[in-house]
């Protein structure tokens, strides 16, 4: 196309050009981690990579600099991490126990949406629930369940587990128009900092009645998660 010889691109965490994201970038979001989480059922959550260097720069030309071609990129990862971390398995083996399975994004306040021009997780939360559907045989939905409002700030310039939970006390809720109850979902995020979002989503949804499987995000900077190298074996906590 004219426009890429005019615009040539380059990959979103090297500039190698004509990369949208190059193999050895995507390879840094194939690490993936884990830390516990006794919200969840399955008593933890994971993360695609470490959010630093070539993340952090890829992460962030997606997230707020306007680079929607890394959306399959990412949720690629996203579906890779599902299946190395056992959601999958999970999923299948529990869903009769409820009556949908449901892939939930993490809000954004109202103003990232407006200075984004769009909900950046939902075409993650999309392909993953797609991808669920064909290795599960589940019925998989996406509900864009949650709001974030009255919030001032982003999340990654506010230092802090106190600050980040007193900065989302009381402004995550689920949608009047929404129901999760009886429901077990999975919740998709970009960045998981000190978790706050995080718990803060996920003790909302289970007041509502939901079983929340896990959390599966691209990228965490939390100290202390242990990391999990590709040939290690994931270990299933059961729902008791």
């Amino acid at each position: 196309m004219v426009v890429n010889l005019l615009f040539p691109r380059g990959c979103a965490g090297c500039d190698k050009p004509d990369e949208v994201l190059c193999e050895a970038c995507r390879a840094l979001f194939s690490q993936p981690t884990a830390q516990s989480f006794d919200g969840v059922a399955m008593q933890r959550w994971f993360a695609c990579g470490w959010y630093r260097g070539t993340v952090r720069k890829a992460v962030l030309a997606w997230k707020d600099h306007g680079d929607e071609e890394c959306d399959r990129a990412f949720a690629d990862a996203i579906c890779a991490l599902a299946k190395a971390s056992g959601v999958i398995d999970f999923v299948r083996d529990r869903h009769g126990s409820c009556h949908d399975v449901v892939v939930v994004p993490a809000p954004s306040s109202p103003a990232s949406i407006r200075r984004r021009g769009r909900k950046h997780m939902m075409p993650i939360a999309k392909h993953l629930a797609g991808f669920l559907r064909e290795e599960t045989g589940c019925e998989v939905t996406v509900r864009d369940a949650l709001e974030n409002r009255g919030v001032k700030g982003k999340s990654v310039q506010t230092s802090g587990a106190v600050q980040r939970s007193q900065r989302l006390k009381g402004h995550v809720s689920v949608c009047p128009s929404v129901s999760l109850r009886n429901t077990m979902v999975i919740l998709v995020d970009d960045i998981v900092t000190t978790g706050a979002t995080m718990r803060s989503c996920v003790e909302t949804m289970r007041k509502e009645g939901a079983t929340v499987v896990t959390v599966l995000a691209l990228a965490h900077t939390p100290a202390g998660t242990q990391k999990v190298g590709p040939t290690q074996a994931w270990s299933r906590t059961q729902v008791q």
